[in-house]
C-alpha cells in the first residue's frame, strides 16, 4: 500500500511539474499586446492672445483679409449696398477674360463710333466720371482698360460692355454669372459702370473679386498707376485712388455715389513677419452728402485699417519644441510620450484659428521597442495656406516585455 500510494504522489507531482512548464510556455508564448497610440493633441486651436483691436470705422460695412494667412471677419452693416464704381472691376475682369492682355500687349483697337462719342458726352453733361472720346479715333484694349479703372469711365464701362457683351443688358447678366462662379453670394449687377444703385454688394464679396483680378498681372498694372494720358489731350487723368504709390497700396478700386456712399477696395504690400504679405482690404458705404469727401474718408479708413494691421501680425510660435501631443501606450512598462522635436510658427495675429493633425508613419501595430528619439510620425498645423510640419518622436524608449512581467501576467 505504501509504494502504491508513494507511486501516485510522484505521478501526481510530474503531471503538475509538467502543468507548470506547459502554463510557463504559454504564458511566455502568448501574443503580447500591441503597442496603442493616443493623440492628446487638440485637433483645433488658435493664437494665444487678446485679438487686436483695429480701427473699424463706424457704421460703415469694412473688412480685412491676407490671402494664405486668414481675415479678420466683416464689421459693420453686412446686408448688400450700392458699390459705384467698385463695379468697374468685374466689368475688367469679364475683358480681360474674354480679352486676355500679356505684358507690354496693348491688344486690339477698337473704334470710337458716333454713339460712343455722343454718350460721353451726356455722361460729362451729368457730372458722371468719363474719359473723353472722339468719333472716328481708335483705342486699344489697354487704353480702355486705363479709362475705366484710371479715370473711371462711366463711358469707357458701357463702351467695353458693348465690346464683350453685345450690349450693357447682356454684359449684365454676364457679370452676374461671374459673380455666382466666384462665390459672391451677396452681389447683384444691374450694369458695367456701378452708377445704378440696383448694383449691390459686400465689401467681402469685392475683396473676394479684388484677389482673384489682381492675380492677372496687366489688372495689377493699371491698378496702380496714379495718373494715365488720353489720347488727344494734354492733360492728365488722375486716378481717384489718390493713395496709389504710398503707403505701399498697389490698388485697386474706388467708388462713390450719393447712393452708395464712399467705396473703396484695395491692396497694400506689407512685411510682416520677414515676409512680404498683400493686404486686401474693403470699405463700403461710407456717408457723406458729397461724393468728394465721403470717399476722401473711405479712403482715410482703408488707409488707417492697413497701417493698423501691419502691427499686430506677426509670426507666432503655437507649438513649441518638445511638446507632448501624445502616447504610446503598453502594459508592461510606462506610457510613452510622444513630443514634437521642433516648434510650430505661424503668421497670424491673436485669436487666429488653426487645425493641427498628428499622422504616425512609423509605429506598425507589431512594435514593441524605440529607442528615445525615434522619429514616429509628423504634426501638421494648418491656416490658411499655412502649412507646417514637424516631425513627431519618442521622449524616451519603449523597451519590450521582460520575461517577468510576460509570467506574471494575467
Amino acid at each position: 500500500m505504501f509504494l502504491f500510494g508513494g507511486m501516485r504522489a510522484s505521478v501526481v507531482a510530474g503531471v503538475i511539474a509538467v502543468l507548470i512548464v506547459v502554463a510557463a510556455v504559454i504564458q511566455f508564448v502568448r501574443p503580447v499586446p500591441q503597442a496603442n497610440a493616443q493623440i492628446s493633441l487638440s485637433a483645433q486651436g488658435q493664437i494665444a492672445g487678446t485679438p487686436p483691436q483695429l480701427p473699424w470705422p463706424a457704421n460703415v460695412q469694412a473688412t480685412l483679409d491676407i490671402p494664405g494667412i486668414g481675415s479678420f471677419g466683416e464689421h459693420g452693416p453686412v446686408t448688400p449696398g450700392p458699390i459705384g464704381s467698385v463695379a468697374k472691376m468685374m466689368t475688367a475682369y469679364l475683358v480681360l477674360k474674354a480679352h486676355p492682355l500679356g505684358p507690354y500687349n496693348n491688344g486690339p483697337s477698337i473704334t470710337v463710333t458716333p454713339q460712343d462719342a455722343a454718350l460721353y458726352q451726356q455722361d460729362a453733361s451729368t457730372q458722371q466720371s468719363v474719359m473723353p472720346v472722339i468719333a472716328g479715333e481708335k483705342l486699344t484694349e489697354r487704353k480702355l482698360l486705363e479709362g475705366l479703372l484710371v479715370a473711371s469711365g462711366n463711358n469707357i464701362a458701357t463702351m467695353l460692355a458693348d465690346w464683350v457683351g453685345g450690349n450693357p443688358q447682356h454684359f449684365a447678366a454676364m457679370m452676374n454669372q461671374e459673380a455666382k462662379i466666384l462665390g459672391m453670394d451677396h452681389t447683384h449687377y444691374e450694369g458695367p459702370s456701378g452708377l445704378n444703385p440696383e448694383t449691390t454688394s459686400t465689401a467681402q464679396d469685392q475683396v473676394k473679386l479684388a484677389e482673384v483680378a489682381m492675380k492677372i498681372p496687366v489688372f495689377a498694372e493699371i491698378v496702380d498707376m496714379a495718373q494715365m494720358t488720353v489720347p488727344g489731350q494734354t492733360a492728365l487723368e488722375y486716378n481717384y485712388n489718390y493713395l496709389v504709390g504710398h503707403d505701399g497700396i498697389v490698388g485697386v478700386k474706388t467708388g462713390s455715389t450719393l447712393q452708395s456712399g464712399g467705396c473703396f477696395v484695395f491692396a497694400g504690400k506689407r512685411v510682416m513677419g520677414n515676409q512680404n504679405v498683400m493686404v486686401y482690404g474693403g470699405i463700403v458705404g461710407q456717408p457723406g452728402t458729397k461724393t468728394g469727401s465721403q470717399l476722401q474718408m473711405s479712403l482715410g479708413d482703408g488707409q488707417n485699417l492697413l497701417n493698423a494691421v501691419s502691427g499686430v501680425v506677426a509670426s507666432h510660435t503655437v507649438i513649441p519644441s518638445g511638446e507632448p501631443v501624445g502616447t504610446i501606450d503598453v502594459p508592461w512598462q510606462s506610457n510613452v510620450v510622444l513630443q514634437t522635436t521642433q516648434p510650430v510658427t505661424l503668421l497670424g495675429w491673436p485669436g487666429l484659428k488653426y487645425s493641427a493633425h498628428v499622422s504616425l508613419t512609423k509605429l506598425p501595430v507589431d512594435v514593441k521597442e524605440l529607442a528615445a528619439g525615434s522619429v514616429v510620425g509628423t504634426l501638421t498645423v494648418t491656416t490658411g495656406s499655412q502649412t507646417v510640419t514637424v516631425p513627431v518622436d519618442t521622449a524616451s524608449s519603449l523597451t519590450g516585455p521582460s520575461l517577468a512581467w510576460r509570467m506574471s501576467r494575467i
